[in-house]
């Protein structure tokens, strides 16, 4: 049986009188690939932020392999197992390509340079931009920038990669090459929690998807259950809407 690796229990925050998650209770094992779908402002962004803490829960708990993250005082440690990439790549823009996936490894886990660029390149490779090594950001497309930053969050190999809508800031045509990185780390196991708009993707690649709306988790179930055979009506009339958004 795999390892429960993720679990939020009863999880509220609020923003001064707004509350933005009302009770999120979820629980997520080793090698599983969770996807949150749900209209903007559901809370699906809030949700991932809170399992690393860089948003400060109400209350509730959150606990990361067992570690109770809210009353964690080592949380740059933890953070180093919780990988996060967001939509708008987080580049240094001075380094080049090599060097941003470097950085962090040499600096953080201590690794030599040469094991460092050694273990980079591997990554690179895997995300199809060996050659980009050299090149900086600015020299780069949004998907591969993006492909880079997934480079550099695999490069502290984390426990769980934490994907915060990363192809919304990519032209239409530049999303597929991302998605193909995600879905050949979902075939190797990678422990996945992703909030994504792409629903057919979110069909192929998630193990469990959870459907938010207004701060609660509204319905959850595999791919299948989800989006072959909603329960819940609000659930039916945002996937009707979303596939008439494609559509057009």
């Amino acid at each position: 049986m795999s390892k429960e690796i993720v679990r939020l229990e009863d999880v509220r925050l609020s923003f001064g009188k707004i509350e933005v998650l009302k009770g999120i209770s979820l629980s997520v094992q080793e090698g599983q690939s969770v996807t949150l779908i749900g209209p903007s402002g559901s809370g699906k962004s809030t949700l991932l932020r809170c399992i690393n803490r860089l948003a400060v829960i109400s209350s509730g708990e959150v606990f990361f392999d067992g570690q109770q993250v809210t009353a964690a005082t080592n949380i740059n440690q933890l953070r180093t197992k919780i990988g996060m990439v967001f939509q708008h790549f987080n580049l240094f823009p001075h380094m080049t390509v090599l060097g941003n996936v470097i950085e962090a490894p040499v600096q953080v886990l201590k690794l030599t340079p040469a094991q460092a660029k050694q273990e980079a390149m591997l990554l690179l490779q895997r995300v199809g931009l060996a050659d980009k090594a050299d090149a900086f950001p600015a020299q780069l497309s949004g998907g591969q920038k993006q492909r880079v930053a997934i480079a550099r969050c695999l490069a502290m190999k984390p426990r769980v990669l934490l994907l915060d809508e990363i192809t919304s800031a990519l032209d239409p045509e530049l999303v597929g090459e991302v998605l193909a990185v995600i879905r050949e780390l979902a075939r190797q196991g990678m422990t996945m929690i992703l909030v994504t708009h792409e629903m057919q993707f979110a069909k192929e690649v998630s193990d469990k998807v959870i459907f938010m709306d207004g701060g609660k988790i509204v319905e959850q179930g595999t791919p299948d259950q989800m989006f072959v055979n909603p329960k819940n009506e609000r659930l039916r009339r945002f996937l009707r809407a979303v596939i008439e958004q494609v559509a057009d």
